[in-house]
């Protein structure tokens, strides 16, 4: 039996993992935790065989938790889950270290663990050299991420941290995006924006709107199925239209 750890910072993404590894017998999930010092500090207490990291979380993320992991007496293997875009994905194929694209499927988790029961049977010395230099690899890759973005306003571009655009609209046919520092244009469509933030906290709720889950203060059941997003440091109230509406239960953990 396999002791498994799994790590995500969005509760429905592990809720969904921990749900899917339940109908694999030689997986016994042991823990999850929510943030990469939560990890840590479960890896030391449990001990498991297994963890399945998210790259993607905030203060530490997956790939800084793999460092301090590869440190630790028990060495414990690791399945990245990640969203990164192709070329990051070559990093793992290359150094033959397994790893998970959101949205996790049945069948490519069954995949994932049949390969790690033939590394637990192989030189478990060998992995982590991969493991290694994978992370090198992947410090390379992530420098190359932006976590920033430059904005017009009256003519002249500022650069703002992803991290503050509240959401994004469109006005006068004009892509317009609201930040904590102002509002702001881009010469680009919101698809193009979406594609250029790179990061699943954006979610296309409406064919006129990109909003920041992290910036919904509450969340107002409308009609049909649709919903009202209440956002923070403004009164506007985004629309969750029906089609898209499955997808924002799926994310937000809406019964």
């Amino acid at each position: 039996m396999i002791r498994a750890l799994v790590v995500d910072d969005e509760v429905p993404a592990r809720e969904e993992l921990i749900y899917i590894l339940k109908s694999f017998k030689e997986i016994e999930v042991v823990g999850e935790a929510s943030y990469g010092k939560e990890a840590l500090e479960l890896e030391k207490q449990l001990n498991p065989d297994l963890i399945f990291l998210d790259i993607d979380m905030p203060g530490l993320n997956g790939i800084e938790v793999a460092q301090e992991l590869v440190k630790s007496d028990s060495r414990p293997f690791i399945v990245f889950v990640t969203a990164y875009e192709a070329y990051a994905i070559k990093a793992f194929e290359v150094n033959a270290i397994d790893y998970i694209l959101k949205p996790i499927s049945e069948e490519r988790l069954e995949k994932s663990i049949k390969k790690i029961l033939n590394s637990i049977n192989r030189e478990r010395e060998s992995y982590f050299d991969r493991l290694g230099n994978l992370l090198s690899k992947l410090n390379i890759i992530e420098e190359k991420i932006p976590n920033k973005i430059s904005l017009n306003q009256n003519g002249t571009l500022i650069p703002i941290n992803i991290d503050e655009i509240i959401y994004a609209t469109i006005e006068d046919k004009n892509t317009v995006v609201y930040t904590d520092k102002g509002r702001f244009q881009i010469n680009a469509t919101l698809g193009e924006l979406k594609e250029k933030l790179n990061s699943p906290r954006f979610f296309r709720s409406h064919k006129s709107y990109l909003v920041n889950l992290d910036a919904i203060e509450a969340i107002e059941p409308w009609f049909n199925s649709t919903f009202n997003l209440k956002i923070k440091n403004t009164k506007e109230k985004i629309l969750v239209s029906r089609s898209q509406s499955k997808e924002f239960k799926k994310i937000m953990n809406i019964d």
